[in-house]
């Protein structure tokens, strides 16, 4: 051991071998520092996602309201002829307008009445009370209700006479052609039972030209 160290104590530290490791150090240094500064130099692009909003254009819808005048108007029609009664207490059940009516030839004088005597009047088939079928009696010159036996005056317009209704029977009014004997009905002083408009809920077959 002694005679090595001796040896080596007279040698000189050999200057390329430090340098060899000298450089390999610094040249680690350098790959480092180049990474450091390389990543620093050139930053790495960043995706952004950005979510717009989706702006939609509601369609808001415009109605327009339109006034029609609807006209209301009864038919004149046909309903009977002079020749249809010819005797006092002398009926005639027929439709106008689809409502059931009858005519009667009551022998005087009557309101609404018409004819060479204006007697020939017409009303509405059914009670105003509950719209039971009517019936005619020539004794009294009133229409009879069949159920819960009312009475309307024929002479006076329908004038409720005993019972449950609280108002006039529905009169035709009645036109006279004396040149041809036909009497033709032109509507309702009222509301027939059962119906709120007589026109609208009538029909309109059947009418003559006026």
């Amino acid at each position: 051991m002694m005679s090595t160290e001796k040896k080596n104590e007279g040698k000189k530290p050999d200057p390329d071998r430090r340098a060899i490791i000298i450089g390999g150090a610094a040249a680690v240094a350098g790959v480092a520092a180049g990474i450091v500064i390389g990543s620093q130099a050139f930053p790495k692009l960043l995706t952004k996602t950005e979510v717009q909003p989706e702006v939609t254009k509601e369609v808001v819808p415009q109605y327009i309201t339109k006034t029609v005048t609807q006209v209301e108007k009864y038919v004149k029609q046909l309903v009977a002829n002079v020749s249809d009664f010819p005797t006092a207490g002398t009926t005639k059940m027929t439709t106008y307008m689809g409502y059931q009516v009858i005519l009667i030839k009551t022998g005087v004088p009557s309101i609404g009445g018409v004819g060479p005597d204006n007697d020939i009047v017409g009303f509405s088939g059914y009670c105003a009370h509950m719209g039971y079928p009517l019936s005619y009696d020539p004794n009294t010159n009133c229409l009879l209700c069949t159920m819960h036996f009312s009475q309307y005056d024929v002479t006076k317009g329908g004038m409720q006479v005993i019972g449950h209704p609280n108002q006039y029977l529905a009169q035709l009014i009645l036109e006279y052609d004396s040149s041809s004997g036909n009497i033709y009905a032109l509507g309702f002083n009222k509301l027939v039972y059962g119906a709120y408009n007589n026109v609208l809920q009538g029909t309109t077959s059947g009418g003559v030209s006026s």
